[in-house]
């Protein structure tokens, strides 16, 4: 099975669980009491707090909307609140897609929407469940207090509970539909930001507490969020300032030989428009462009004598032009935003008989998203002058791409880039709009 099979398997499952429990408790929600003035103000709480989330990576999103779930959490009976954000939460989903929707012009995507909403409304379910039900063995609410220590206790287990249901089934359905360790993905991706998340649990707690008192004051619990998520904003921006560095001293590379001046910008912009057609999802598509954009990184290590020697490579000099993937998946592995593109960087000069270099890996056991840059990047090698050949025509480097495929590059990929850049697809504006962006 596909890993992007697995992950939407596994993502159908989660939603069917928390569906199931949902219609097996339904009757004790619709008999529970509803203090709609309280049930009101977390709900616009938890709209404004959705509405402005912050990128961590390529295809994890964070908000402080945490703080406003385990409140709810705190306030209202353990049904009514894991009911609340679950739809909070696909309220949220819906306010996005119909954003995109207006945006792009396109065709929703109703398949993959349905799918986000029964896996992101129940995996925030099962989350706040999983934390009132702690709760409620502890005799912990908002209304009746803390009760001494076994409250205390009662009430950071529940946190926890919470935190770690939460980030892990999102995290291990990132990790299935990329074929990577659900744990790796936890530590790069989400303890750097414990301390954020610790405090939006802290805050959302204290607003619970005091709102016994004022059923309005949720709302304003969004200021100190509002800190909080300017604390999260700035340092994401500080990694997102990493990718754009690495970015940049990939252009370096290129620029060092004339003849190969934006290779990455248009090798990025073939890759996304093959992943594209290949109908990867929009995650997958972001690695590929990210990986494709710093993928030949690793030959700032190679010598200019090397680099730039305009006739045929010794063998000893194609050794040392070999090692560029390995070079680059070393410059690029302590940087945790580029977790998930190492694979592809190393990869992209393997064949698909097995041929390539550096680890002489056989293409077809290769994920079919480590096998789209290979081809984009013969692409724009082949119709790209040198030194010491010209560029080919368009129409013969496709024909190209067509006599490799099964050998050097993997058909299905081939067949997709032929479709997706053929003669009559305006690629030059495209790669020269990108590179102006």
């Amino acid at each position: 099975m596909a890993p992007r099979q697995r992950s939407e398997l596994y993502r159908l499952g989660v939603g069917a669980v928390a569906a199931g429990i949902l219609a097996a408790t339904f009757g004790r929600l619709l008999h529970s009491h509803l203090d709609w003035w309280v049930i009101a103000s977390l709900a616009v709480a938890g709209v404004l707090a959705l509405a402005f989330p912050l990128q961590l990576n390529l295809s994890t999103k964070m908000s402080v909307a945490s703080a406003v779930f385990f409140a709810a959490v705190l306030v209202l009976p353990v049904w009514q609140a894991a009911a609340l954000v679950a739809v909070l939460q696909d309220v949220d989903i819906v306010r996005t897609a119909i954003k995109r929707t207006r945006a792009t012009r396109e065709r929703p995507p109703l398949r993959a929407i349905g799918l986000s909403l029964l896996f992101n409304g129940g995996q925030a379910y099962l989350s706040a469940l999983a934390a009132g039900l702690v709760l409620s063995a502890g005799g912990v609410s908002a209304w009746s207090g803390l009760r001494g220590s076994a409250g205390d206790l009662a009430l950071i287990g529940a946190a926890l509970v919470m935190y770690a249901v939460n980030i892990g089934l999102v995290s291990t359905a990132v990790a299935l539909g990329t074929s990577r360790n659900p744990i790796a993905h936890v530590r790069t991706t989400h303890l750097a930001l414990l301390f954020q998340s610790a405090c939006l649990y802290v805050l959302g707690a204290a607003v619970a507490f005091l709102s016994v008192r004022l059923v309005w004051l949720p709302l304003l619990g969004i200021v100190p969020a509002v800190l909080v998520y300017h604390s999260l904003r700035q340092h994401i921006e500080m990694r997102q300032e990493a990718l754009r560095a690495m970015e940049r001293m990939a252009d370096e590379v290129d620029r060092r030989d004339p003849y190969t001046f934006q290779h990455s910008q248009r090798v990025a912009v073939y890759a996304h428009a093959i992943a594209r057609k290949l109908g990867l999802s929009a995650s997958e598509i972001e690695l590929v462009e990210v990986a494709a954009k710093v993928h030949d990184i690793g030959k700032i290590r190679i010598p200019d004598s090397v680099l730039l020697k305009p006739g045929k490579l010794t063998p000893e000099e194609r050794r040392v032009m070999e090692k560029h993937p390995r070079l680059g998946y070393d410059i690029l592995r302590p940087f945790s935003e580029y977790e998930k593109v190492l694979d592809l960087v190393l990869s992209h000069h393997e064949r698909y008989d097995g041929l390539g270099y550096p680890n002489a890996t056989v293409g077809r056991r290769l994920l079919l998203i480590a096998q789209v840059i290979p081809v984009a990047d013969s692409l724009d090698a082949m119709t790209s002058a040198r030194a010491y050949r010209p560029a080919r025509a368009w129409d013969s480097a496709l024909d190209e791409l067509r006599r490799g495929a099964g050998t050097q590059w993997n058909p299905q990929v081939v067949e997709a880039a032929v479709a997706a850049l053929r003669q009559d697809v305006p690629v030059k504006a495209i790669v020269t709009a990108a590179a102006m962006a």
